[in-house]
């Protein structure tokens, strides 16, 4: 499938975008959008702690949905942005998603704390996205409290042949990530499990689509980044890849 926006997206002002991520994730990405797409008409995108749009920009550009993307961030209410984990200016990812091609309009900015998210606030959403998101990331506040909210409300919300990240999984600035993770597993069975990790990101899928994904990775990788590492594991006892980036970020050729 064309990514042409998306191509454009990573070999131009992804760099001039500010933020924490590299355009080697989309070696695993684009195989999962293309995945989703197959299933049928693919939902929006969606993401907790946006910041200025970095990885966000580059999921819309993945999904190419013209409305119903929806990003939750503090914002000004930087009372509640209680580890510091990145303060986020609305007006700035505005400008951000319009110098990148994105039209304010296709996308619903609000201005939220993620722990006072409720239950009428996930039904709302999955009404108003026609069933949900099929891409969301949870990058929001880093405590073990705040990972274990987000990701249950990412549950909630998106579809179930859709793709859950969690940023920061590995940084050991903010192991409340990981512990958060951890509890989630160990004190329940969630839907969505452990599909691959890379470039500080843990990618979760719905057990049902599980193995297909993970061969769907498997043979974009073979058919076309051969040259990539990546080695089975099992976490919390599900097959999950590594994928390792190489040094430096991959030329545009390469995602």
């Amino acid at each position: 499938m064309s990514y042409e926006q998306l191509r454009s997206y990573l070999g131009g002002p992804f760099a001039e975008v500010e933020g924490w991520c590299i355009q080697h994730l989309w070696l695993a990405i684009e195989p999962l959008a293309d995945a989703i797409k197959a299933n049928g008409d693919p939902g929006p995108i969606g993401e907790i702690g946006v910041f200025h749009g970095k990885f966000f920009i580059g999921l819309v550009h993945t999904m190419g949905a013209s409305e119903g993307n929806t990003a939750i961030d503090v914002f000004d209410m930087q009372e509640f942005n209680l580890d510091g984990a990145g303060k986020g200016n609305q007006e700035i990812f505005g400008a951000n998603l319009e110098k990148c091609g994105i039209p304010r309009s296709a996308v619903d900015m609000r201005a939220a704390d993620s722990m006072g998210l409720t239950a009428d606030d996930a039904s709302e959403l999955r009404k108003r996205t026609g069933g949900g998101f099929s891409l969301f990331s949870v990058d929001g506040c880093h405590t073990v409290e705040h990972t274990m909210n987000d990701l249950g409300f990412a549950l909630e919300v998106t579809r179930r042949d859709g793709i859950i990240f969690v940023d920061d999984y590995y940084n050991a600035n903010w192991p409340g990530v990981q512990e958060g993770v951890a509890k989630l597993y160990h004190n329940q069975a969630p839907r969505f499990v452990p599909l691959v990790y890379t470039s500080n990101k843990l990618f979760l899928c719905n057990l049902s689509f599980h193995e297909r994904y993970i061969e769907a990775i498997r043979a974009h990788l073979k058919a076309h980044h051969p040259e990539a590492r990546y080695r089975d594991h099992r976490r919390y006892g599900y097959r999950c890849l590594s994928l390792f980036p190489e040094r430096g970020a991959p030329s545009l050729s390469a995602v």
